[in-house]
């Protein structure tokens, strides 16, 4: 089994011993989700070693090479503990914070050497504390979708810590910072913008250097799913434009959007005369075909080619 595959295993059954209603397996979830960091810490290492795995090793010294060079060599099978990961992992130049993990280990150390005598709320606020660090290790340091690597139920269960889940949501949204919108109602609707699928603003940009709306691909940080814009605009415009489109239909006026002819999405900006999410735009020499009046974007939608008086007389004479 590889370190990754081990440190999933060991966090996941950690979750699980957290969400328990049994006490006892409180203690369990410490030691379980304390290992799967310390797992993870060391799967860093090994991805920064040589085919040897060096550092991973709590000792290894330079040895003559056959050749007459100069090898380094482990002493000894111990491998490095929580002190010498985070030696290396400043000596790597491995930005992290550890001090989330001191009441972790301090609770873990009690509980290895006597019975833990602490209050249960305050283990449970450990492993909480320790979310946070299982997600900046998979997605700063090792550079993996905590969604993809932990499964869904798993990553659900760590986003429900409330810091944890604002960290999360300010990472989406730097992911969509420098987007050049091509409309000022899409632009509006970036801050609310949530999926289709399970609701969840967790919405982020596959590449995050992209600065240009028809290259936007987007995916849900919380289940995974793939987000099309069409939709996902559509969804953040009802909640952008709801009052406005109550006044609208209580006074008899214009509505603020509508649907897009092109992609059939509820993404037409009336004011704009473009659709925010595939940029159709209405043509200038929109025209009744009987009259010749210019149509606006509701009789263009609606009549088929046709004002609104033409279409009345039409569907009247059928």
């Amino acid at each position: 089994m590889s370190l990754m595959s081990a440190a999933v295993d060991t966090l996941q059954i950690g979750i699980e011993d957290f969400l328990n209603t049994d006490d006892r397996r409180v203690l369990s979830a410490v030691r379980n989700v304390h290992a799967g960091i310390l797992l993870l810490g060391k799967e860093k290492l090994h991805r920064l070693s040589a085919a040897d795995d060096i550092l991973l090793y709590e000792r290894f010294e330079p040895l003559p090479s056959a050749g007459g060079g100069v090898t380094i060599q482990p002493v000894g099978k111990n491998t490095v503990g929580l002190a010498d990961i985070k030696k290396r992992f400043k000596a790597f130049g491995v930005d992290f914070d550890w001090s989330r993990l001191d009441t972790i280990t301090d609770i873990r150390n009690n509980m290895e050497h006597a019975e833990y005598k602490g209050p249960r709320p305050a283990a449970r606020r450990a492993v909480a504390d320790a979310f946070i660090l299982i997600r900046a290790l998979l997605v700063d340091v090792l550079k993996e979708d905590p969604a993809t690597v932990l499964g869904p139920e798993c990553w659900n269960t760590l986003l429900q810590n409330a810091e944890l889940f604002e960290a999360e949501l300010a990472a989406c949204r730097a992911t969509l910072e420098n987007m050049d919108w091509d409309t000022k109602a899409a632009a509006m609707a970036a801050p609310v913008l949530t999926c289709v699928k399970c609701l969840s603003p967790l919405l982020r940009q596959r590449d995050p250097d992209n600065t240009h709306q028809h290259k936007l691909e987007l995916y849900c940080s919380a289940c995974g799913a793939d987000a099309e814009l069409g939709p996902v605009l559509s969804q953040a415009f009802e909640q952008v434009f709801g009052a406005e489109h109550y006044i609208a239909m209580t006074d008899g006026d214009e509505p603020p959007t509508s649907v897009c002819p092109e992609c059939g999405h509820h993404t037409f900006i009336l004011d704009e005369m473009r659709c925010a999410a595939c940029d159709f735009d209405l043509p200038e020499d929109a025209e009744c075909a009987i009259c010749g009046t210019s149509l606006s974007a509701e009789e263009y939608f609606e009549f088929d080619g046709l004002c609104s008086y033409h279409a009345y007389v039409a569907a009247k004479d059928d």
